[in-house]
């Protein structure tokens, strides 16, 4: 696990900011190929092949060298199969050096072979050839800028910006359909202009002269059906046995391996599973213990302390505690917001800051349960999709028996709908009204949710969502030097509950339905059957409030005027209205105070090689 970096040329200095500047992400060691046509590097946080995984890797037989950040959970297979191919291993099991055989062996296609999380650049001699990869899911980063024949490529952007060709400026067009449409990461253009990020399940062959191409690998499959011809049973065992295998290869560590836990259902399973693997000497390097590491707020309505401690007893955690505070947070935001690089849908994403922050210093890895909700229809919205995928199908029995098991929680939504769109609906806050200018067509976006729940889960998953999601997750690890593995995002499990039948996901009033049969007996109960959600978040509207004086300041200074994103006195006026009472959603403001402090952070001035 670490950071990697390069580019095209010998531009040795370069390269060298490059991975200094991304330090945080492999404190342990690093290392440089600088070739006849490209040179790249690393900076590696030890996990797996201790002694033997320094990189770049080489191979003698073809001269190929690699750089690797991520794991490969099937290495040890993958060996196998290549040895009896007549492939020789100079290694005992670094699964670095298990990718740069594939490559031998398979070429491009060796990535639809490997299962783990990775980004990757295998710098070809005999091709003239740099090809880069990133996982199926996007669970490992990867960012480029390419003008003309010069290519860079990194881990991390801050690394790109150490090059003084490199423009720092704003893509318009994405920051202005963040600000309207709360989305980002979903498609190759990132905030920095003429930066972008290859996308999941993609490669990339980089030339001399410049990329020669870039390819989609994985094409997953969606089941529309309604339902399937299995027992409910059947599909639980079926899930269980899977989810298991998974955890168990997710462990695979020759360091300390803990777990987040938010007292939520997933990472409460993931949390559940790996204490019993543990239990049957599953080697985590933990001598028999978990570390389990959960933020808390004591006295605040999101505090999940009676769902985490239920977990902690039930797997025999020695737990670790963040209580992330108001104060806290707007003292380090411009740390933080260093690390994350590009702005956040809200503030949600500091307490897994707070709780990697704890976790330095006891584990180098933590399993979460980050990609859950995505999968298996986890959040009310989606509720929405499954009816309409039953009155599509004619199942209007399903869809009369689903609403009345979980008018519980669908009646909240459904009535802050009505409230907030019926017509004659009060006036609310609104985005649009506080940009300086109409946003170019560029800027729109048109999301069209599916009808099907499968394929809404899909989209999500792929695009919308969960992407965002693990940019989150990997920044605020990395930051800490701690490698985050998300096990829910496993491309195996992925693929099996895409191929799950709709009323897998809902059914007789529970959400994640399948999960939730699987994990009888497995876990806590009270935690299996809980109704609510919270999860990892903040009090993040209070902490707005609590800071509303320094918030209108940055909202009425002459720099953010100056930058013509905003008109500031709208954005005033809407910031003391929506203190006042005025409905709508408040984090419109969260986003227009973090994209004017990450244009200051990142545009305003030279990018350091490190925070501070």
């Amino acid at each position: 696990m670490c950071g990697i970096a390069g580019v095209t040329g010998t531009d040795r200095d370069l390269l060298e900011r490059m991975l200094t500047s991304i330090e945080h992400r492999g404190p342990d060691s690093w290392g440089i190929e600088v070739g006849a046509d490209f040179s790249i590097g690393m900076r590696r946080l030890s996990i797996v092949d201790i002694e033997g995984g320094e990189q770049p890797l080489y191979s003698k037989e073809s001269a190929c060298c690699i750089v690797f950040n991520g794991e490969l959970y099937n290495s040890p297979e993958l060996r196998a199969e290549l040895a009896s191919k007549g492939h020789r291993f100079a290694s005992d099991h670094s699964d670095t050096e298990t990718i740069l055989k594939a490559y031998e062996e398979w070429g491009t296609a060796c990535v639809s072979r490997l299962t783990g999380m990775f980004a990757f650049a295998i710098a070809d001699p005999a091709r003239r050839e740099l090809f880069i990869a990133r996982d199926r899911l996007g669970i490992k980063p990867l960012y480029y800028r390419a003008r003309g024949s010069k290519v860079a490529f990194a881990s991390e952007i801050k690394a790109l910006l150490q090059d003084p060709d490199v423009e720092r400026a704003p893509d318009l067009d994405v920051l202005h359909r963040f600000l309207l449409y709360r989305v980002h990461d979903d498609r190759e253009d990132t905030f920095f202009r003429g930066i972008k990020r290859l996308q999941p399940g993609h490669w990339m062959i980089v030339g001399p002269s410049g990329i020669r191409r870039i390819q989609r690998y994985w094409y997953p499959e969606v089941n529309t059906e309604f339902s399937g011809h299995l027992s409910d049973a059947s599909y639980a065992e079926a899930f269980a046995d899977l989810f298991t295998r998974v955890i168990r290869r997710h462990m695979i560590s020759d360091v300390a391996v803990g777990v987040s836990l938010s007292g939520g259902l997933d990472s409460s399973g993931v949390s559940s599973v790996m204490a019993a693997l543990m239990g049957t000497g599953a080697d985590t390097h933990t001598r028999g213990t978990l570390h389990t590491f959960s933020a808390l707020y004591p006295g605040q309505t999101i505090d999940e302390s009676d769902y985490i401690h239920e977990v902690e007893r039930y797997v025999g955690s020695v737990p670790h505690y963040a209580y992330p505070s108001v104060e806290e947070f707007w003292s380090e935001i411009d740390e933080w917001i260093w690390y994350q690089e590009e702005p956040t849908i809200s503030s949600a994403p500091y307490a897994y800051y707070s709780v990697y922050r704890i976790a330095k210093g006891n584990v180098k890895v933590i399993l979460s349960g980050n990609g859950g909700d995505e999968l298996l229809a986890g959040y009310i919205p989606y509720f929405y999709a499954y009816l309409t995928s039953a009155l599509s199908q004619h199942r209007i029995g399903s869809a009369v028996r689903e609403t009345v098991r979980g008018w519980d929680l669908y009646s909240k939504y459904f009535a802050e709908v009505w409230r907030t769109r019926r017509p004659g609906a009060p006036d609310t806050l609104s985005m649009r009204s506080v940009l300086a200018s109409s946003p170019s067509a560029l800027a729109a976006f048109d999301y069209s949710a599916s009808r099907n729940l499968n394929r809404r889960l899909a989209d999500d998953v792929t695009r919308y969502s969960t992407p965002n999601l693990l940019r989150y997750e990997d920044k605020n690890s990395m930051a800490f030097s701690i490698e985050s593995r998300v096990p829910f995002l496993d491309h195996e499990l992925v693929e099996f509950i895409f191929a799950l039948p709709i009323d897998q996901k809902i059914k007789r009033g529970w959400n994640r339905y399948v999960y939730r049969q699987a994990m009888k007996g497995r876990m806590p109960e009270k935690n299996r059957t809980r109704r609510s959600k919270i999860g990892f978040t903040n009090p993040e509207v209070g902490w707005m409030k609590d800071r509303a004086d320094s918030i209108l300041r940055i909202f009425a200074d002459s720099r953010t005027a100056e930058r013509g994103v905003f008109d500031p006195k709208r954005l005033v006026a809407e910031f003391d209205a929506w203190q006042a009472g005025k409905p709508g959603d408040g984090l419109i403001f969260w986003r227009a105070l973090v994209a004017e402090l990450w244009m200051r952070r990142f545009v305003d001035a030279p990018v350091a090689l490190g925070h501070r």
